[in-house]
């Protein structure tokens, strides 16, 4: 049987990573820092995963074990190890690459030429890369041309959403998650053959990155600053207003545009289908995601390049529409939560230096008639 060793434990690492590695019939080690999760399934050698949908389903994951993160065993599991992932959130990366270069040194000792394949499973842009770089400071060169030539680094741009375990996880080790998932893997940086059913395999990761960030984040964003303006407390109960339902489909479509201009690959259907996908994700009436954790930190996700900066960049060079994305911008420039501090530092920049000036240094945007567009659409949005 096939092993893989994966680092965290936790509802993510259980619940997304975990159950489809067991799925794609692997033997499933979990390395992880906290003793008591490592003692408890070693003694269960099992855990369920509750998915949340219409109907909550339950799936049993069985043949696994668990080590603790830093021990010789964790590193012993990986000499013979077939996949090595990580769930650990990327500031961890630096320690675990330390970790794994340990057992790197002892597999090109004893295992030289059984393919490896490493991904970093991570909300973060190409992490794979950053592991690989944090694995390498740890090695001589010799190591380093041995890792380059045996081992893989793919990176991936992973998405599933574990909501609160409270009301569905009775058992210690239940994993609780949505129903949609997302696994996009770099395929041409693998080494030899790789089958996880459910993962998509694509030749160029850029562009699913790209369709996550703007279509999903910057949707997401949407729902938030537009159901704050109204005084939802909810995603769930943003979306259920119809206004801004529109306004969010309205903002997908208009990225949709600016990802068919740059990216050749991908098909209008397609993107039609992965947009609506999203807004019944933001429907599941399990999932209670906060408004003010979804649109926490304005300044940086209108920042240039973001979520919503970035597809109103490629809407305009694809000559389309940009109202919604205008809107979404505007209704982000208008989120003054007293809670959120950069929300709060975002306004006293618009109280200082006014809203134009703000709009320009925080989105990076210049276009004269766009920025005016924007400034007369917070103005609205602030005096409502």
């Amino acid at each position: 049987m096939k092993k893989a060793v994966h680092f965290g434990a936790g509802n993510i690492g259980r619940g997304f990573i975990g159950v489809l590695l067991h799925q794609a019939g692997y033997e499933v080690v979990f390395a992880d820092v906290v003793d008591a999760l490592v003692d408890e399934m070693n003694a269960a050698k099992s855990y369920r995963v509750h998915t949340l949908d219409e109907v909550v389903q339950t799936e049993q994951v069985d043949n696994i074990r668990a080590v603790r993160l830093d021990s010789p065993n964790c590193i012993q599991e990986m000499v013979d190890a077939d996949l090595i992932t990580t769930a650990v959130g990327v500031g961890n990366l630096p320690n675990v690459g330390q970790i794994i270069a340990e057992a790197l040194k002892l597999r090109r000792d004893g295992q030289p030429h059984r393919a490896l394949n490493i991904m970093a499973c991570e909300n973060a842009i190409r992490a794979t890369s950053t592991l690989k770089q944090e694995i390498l400071r740890h090695v001589d060169a010799d190591l380093a041309d041995w890792v380059e030539q045996e081992v893989g680094f793919a990176d991936v741009a992973v998405d599933r959403i574990a909501p609160n375990r409270a009301g569905y996880a009775t058992e210690p080790l239940d994993a609780v998650v949505e129903r949609f998932f997302e696994w996009d893997i770099e395929e041409p940086a693998l080494k030899g053959a790789l089958v996880i059913p459910g993962a998509t395999f694509v030749a160029q990761l850029d562009p699913y990155l790209a369709r996550k960030l703007y279509m999903l984040n910057g949707a997401h964003a949407t729902a938030a600053y537009a159901g704050y303006q109204k005084g939802c407390e909810t995603v769930l109960a943003a979306m259920q207003d119809s206004e801004i339902a529109a306004l969010v489909a309205e903002v997908q479509h208009e990225a949709m545009m600016g990802l068919l201009h740059r990216y050749p690959q991908f098909e209008q259907p397609a993107l039609e289908a992965y947009a609506e996908r999203v807004r019944e994700r933001f429907l599941n009436p399990h999932i209670h995601d906060d408004v003010a954790r979804v649109g926490r930190d304005p300044l940086r996700k209108l920042s240039a390049q973001d979520r919503l900066v970035g597809p109103l960049l490629l809407a305009k060079a694809a000559g389309a529409a940009t109202e919604g994305l205008a809107s979404a911008i505007a209704l982000g420039l208008a989120y003054d939560n007293a809670a959120d501090a950069a929300a709060v530092q975002l306004q006293q920049d618009i109280a200082e230096q006014g809203v134009t000036a703000t709009i320009t240094r925080v989105t990076g945007l210049t276009g004269e008639t766009i920025v005016q567009e924007i400034a007369q659409m917070y103005e609205k949005y602030a005096s409502a």
